[in-house]
């Protein structure tokens, strides 16, 4: 186990969603978290905002061209989070609401969460950057559920490899009802390889080059949902003990207010992510946040397309970038994105010992979010030394 802990710290440019090595977080600071600080305009490094028209939707030969040509080489990651592990993902969705501006590109990493921040902001462009290419066909194979699912009850169905719901249409249901109709949808080894088929042509049909590992990998995903069902659950190649949040209570996610706000809670928000994803404008991308070449190339894009960044969900991935060398890098590529000063950075603290002074009961996570304005201008003045130091400090309310 000591030996895999190690292999997570060389590879500390990896990850996916909140993810959990063995052992204790990063070490932590031991001052309090200070109360939200806007730096002087003066010290500001983004684009001033001003109205935009919107933007054309990229053509579907562009989507795949973005995926191909922005993508880096993979990396290996110690877990196969084909859902993710957060459950204060929508805690922060009244901040954004008043905080982050609508319209803009977003940028996220991990799984399914990334489409409930989507669906929240509606932005232009989203880039969902991740080192596992698996990760990357897995968000093409929602791309061909998306757009080949009626309904929601229909696309979970389909996601779980499984046959029609028992009642067609569900724009007025409620997420329990939702799931209470999917839990009927009929099982068999042969509607999963009718279904699994057809999706993985779909890809093809996209010009998403396949070779044998990636429909490996495409196989291995949804037969994840098949097995588990509505309770998939993020696991780790090596067993830690803990027992993880299954799929359909992140589909029941809610914000502060106790309201369910994920992209399936409502027909509308399961709209919104169909019609982004008909317009080809949520992109997934084979990616390090410490890389020269993956985020350097979208921020290349959205500069030149004049469109700012309005969230980039960062999850935890700052965990494994704080030895110097990937962190100057980081901040380089942080500094290539085109922003103004609403826009923000969405992190998520994984309680491994100690716990986040916003910490709700019954979570292991905390959400928080940051202006990236406030980041440039700490890092300006000194690298950050923790992770405790980045969830802390400059939060927004």
């Amino acid at each position: 186990m000591a030996h895999r802990t190690a292999l997570c710290v060389v590879l500390a440019t990896t990850w996916l969603g909140c993810t959990e090595p063995d052992g204790a977080g990063p070490a932590a600071s031991t001052s309090a978290a200070p109360r939200a600080a806007t730096p002087a305009a003066s010290t500001s490094t983004s684009a001033a905002p001003r109205a935009r028209a919107p933007h054309p939707a990229p053509t579907l030969a562009e989507a795949v061209r973005y995926f191909r040509e922005f993508s880096e080489e993979e990396r290996y990651f110690f877990s196969d989070n084909h859902v993710s592990n957060e459950t204060s993902t929508l805690h922060v969705a009244r901040t954004l609401d008043a905080r982050a501006r609508r319209g803009g590109a977003y940028l996220g990493v991990g799984p399914e969460q990334n489409y409930s921040y989507i669906a929240l902001l509606e932005p232009q462009l989203a880039f969902i950057v991740d080192v596992r290419r698996a990760n990357a066909l897995q968000h093409w194979l929602f791309k061909a559920l998306f757009e080949t699912s009626a309904d929601r009850a229909e696309l979970l169905c389909r996601l779980l490899g499984r046959g029609a719901p028992p009642q067609p249409g569900d724009a007025g249901a409620t997420l329990k009802e939702l799931l209470t109709r999917v839990d009927g949808c009929t099982k068999s080894e042969a509607t999963f390889d009718a279904v699994h088929g057809e999706l993985v042509e779909r890809v093809r049909g996209f010009g998403v080059t396949l070779d044998a590992k990636d429909i490996k990998s495409l196989r291995a995903a949804q037969r994840a949902f098949f097995d588990g069902g509505l309770d998939t659950r993020f696991s780790l190649h090596e067993e830690n003990g803990r027992t993880y949040p299954p799929l359909r209570t992140l589909l029941a996610l809610e914000d502060d207010q106790g309201v369910q706000r994920g992209f399936l809670a409502t027909d509308e928000a399961f709209r919104t992510i169909k019609r982004l994803h008909a317009e080809h404008r949520i992109i997934p991308i084979v990616g390090d946040f410490a890389g020269g070449h993956a985020l350097r190339r979208i921020g290349a894009l959205l500069r030149a397309r004049d469109l700012p960044v309005s969230a980039f969900y960062v999850s935890n991935v700052e965990q494994y970038l704080l030895e110097p060398t990937k962190w100057r890098a980081w901040t380089t590529n942080v500094d290539s994105l085109p922003t103004n000063e609403q826009s923000v950075f969405i992190r998520c603290y994984l309680d491994q010992g100690k716990k986040h002074p916003r910490q709700k009961a019954g979570h292991r996570t905390t959400t928080v979010v940051s202006t990236v304005d406030d980041f440039r201008w700490r890092q300006r003045k000194s690298s950050a030394k923790s992770f405790m130091e980045l969830v802390t400090q400059g939060l927004l309310d």
